[in-house]
């Protein structure tokens, strides 16, 4: 008799491949202090529950989370924050991965952390997360942190919470954080608001070298690094610096004395890497030295200010049922084109007077 081609065993309960930890219980097993703590100390499981803590939109948590960045500010500040972005197909995950595990290798002190922005459908609100698996040989590391975070769909390509994320690695002691963002053009623009520099990366001989440098691009752009330019793609990665450093005259650049490199590197193979980190480390004792480093930081608090308070004013809002009530009215007024935005945003307006 044939033998059956499929064997089903029957299910074991609380099978002790089953962490028991992981079984119904209370959701945070630590204190707000507890976790506090232990990510000060520099544990990546507490860190990780960290942020899921602080993007977590229950309302149950925003308290707790509150508690966690209050008690955590003090220890944030001292990392080198990056932003990495660049044309579709560049290769971004894969240059993170190789360049962060140089890092690691060449400096003991390093400590890595890469916040990577996935892409997320504007319909769903979902999206993939697959940069953690496609830098599973970095995430291996005991120096290194890799966060997928989907973007939900913000402009920018920057998820709601990745500024606090941001935060809690500094405070568990990571001295570079990279946030890869979704590589979309100029809503790209968001980040320059996470980051202390701003990475390019563009691709040799594809004849549109020039596709993502428009003027929105170049305005934030520190570094620009033609990947993929490993030999025997060095000569056309060789052409396209050309072409990118001859487009760059036509920028007026930044807020003080600084002028974009453009090097060849290779997420490969590590080619043009030893040049990446002289870049940064110029980059960052120049900004420093023009007092620019700092500042930028300053205004970024500012930022992230004024962005709480419209987001807390506008759910504080939305909680009053008459007001989103005529909200949904003219949203959809607009949406039919019997308003235009500005007129219908008027009236918004107006009818806070009395509730605010």
């Amino acid at each position: 008799m044939a033998k059956k081609a499929l064997h089903i065993t029957k299910g074991v309960k609380n099978a002790p491949s089953v962490n028991p930890k992981l079984r119904a219980g209370k959701r945070w097993s630590r204190s707000v202090a507890e976790l506090a703590k232990d990510i000060i100390d520099g544990n990546l499981p507490a860190l990780a529950q960290g942020i899921t803590l602080v993007e977590s939109n229950a309302v149950a948590d925003n308290e707790n989370a509150r508690a966690l960045l209050h008690a955590l500010m003090p220890h944030t500040g001292s990392s080198f924050r990056i932003g990495v972005t660049g044309v579709p197909g560049v290769g971004k995950s894969t240059f993170l991965e190789s360049y962060g595990s140089a890092l690691l290798k060449s400096d003991e002190t390093a400590r890595v952390a890469v916040l990577a922005v996935d892409p997320s459908s504007e319909v769903s609100k979902g999206s993939i997360l697959g940069d953690k698996t496609r830098m599973m040989e970095l995430g291996k590391h005991e120096r290194a942190f890799i966060r997928p975070s989907s973007s939900g769909g913000n402009l920018g390509g920057v998820a709601k919470k990745t500024r606090e994320a941001l935060l809690l690695c500094e405070a568990a002691g990571f001295n570079y954080i990279f946030v890869e963002t979704v590589g979309v053009g100029q809503s790209e623009t968001l980040v320059a608001q996470l980051v202390d520099c701003f990475l390019f990366l563009a691709m040799p001989g594809t004849g549109d070298e020039l596709q993502g440098l428009k003027k929105g691009i170049m305005e934030m752009t520190d570094i620009i690094a033609i990947n993929k330019s490993e030999p025997p793609n060095t000569p056309a990665g060789e052409r396209s610096a050309l072409a990118i450093r001859s487009a760059l005259q036509l920028f007026t650049n930044k807020k003080f004395d600084w002028h974009p490199p453009v090097l060849l590197t290779s997420g490969l193979t590590g080619f043009g890497f030893n040049e990446l980190d002289a870049s940064f480390d110029r980059y960052r004792r120049h900004s420093q030295s023009k007092g620019w480093f700092d500042k930028k930081r300053k205004e970024q608090q500012e930022y992230w200010f004024e962005h709480a308070v419209r987001d807390g004013v506008f759910e504080l809002l939305r909680k009053d049922e008459d007001w989103k009530k005529d909200y949904e009215a003219l949203k959809a007024e607009v949406a039919l084109g019997n308003l235009n935005p500005f007129e219908a945003s008027a009236e918004m307006v107006k009818s806070l007077k009395g509730k605010v």
